[in-house]
């Protein structure tokens, strides 16, 4: 047993390690630690403004669709007695489309008449000169057959 206790004192012994953590590392490590802490920060504060962004703007839309939804439902309001006031009003549409009709159809035939009239006057004046050539005529006859009748 000797042997062996003297084999392990002739080894020499491995030289002391420096420790793993240096000043140096540790200024290193609490270093990233605040910088990882501050992007933490500013990403959170970010993502806080981007919420407070959109919600003044959700609310603000949503203010104007309220809006727009009281205006909507005072618009069909208004639509929808105009809609019943005009139909209620179809019969006197109506009646006054007749009435135009039947006034159109009274010139027209007023028109016709006087188109009549006159085509009657003109056909009166010719058969008036005729008669009255035809007048003329025969008393210019007769004075010539009276001698050769006598």
């Amino acid at each position: 047993m000797s042997d062996a206790g003297s084999a392990d004192t002739d080894k020499p012994l491995p030289e002391p390690r420096r420790p793993g953590t240096s000043g140096t590392e540790l200024n290193l490590r609490t270093n990233r630690r605040k910088a990882q802490d501050s992007f933490q920060r500013a990403q959170r504060a970010e993502q806080a403004y981007r919420a407070r962004r959109q919600a003044t703007n959700a609310r603000a839309d949503w203010r104007e669709a309220k809006e727009n939804f009281g205006e909507a439902r005072t618009h069909l309001v208004k639509t929808m007695r105009h809609s019943v006031s005009g139909i209620r009003a179809i019969p006197a549409v109506v009646r006054e489309w007749k009435e135009r009709e039947k006034d159109k159809q009274e010139v027209k035939r007023k028109e016709r008449l006087a188109l009549k009239k006159k085509k009657f006057e003109e056909m009166e004046k010719k058969a008036a000169e005729a008669e009255a050539e035809a007048a003329a005529a025969a008393a210019a006859e007769p004075a010539e057959e009276e001698p050769a009748a006598a």
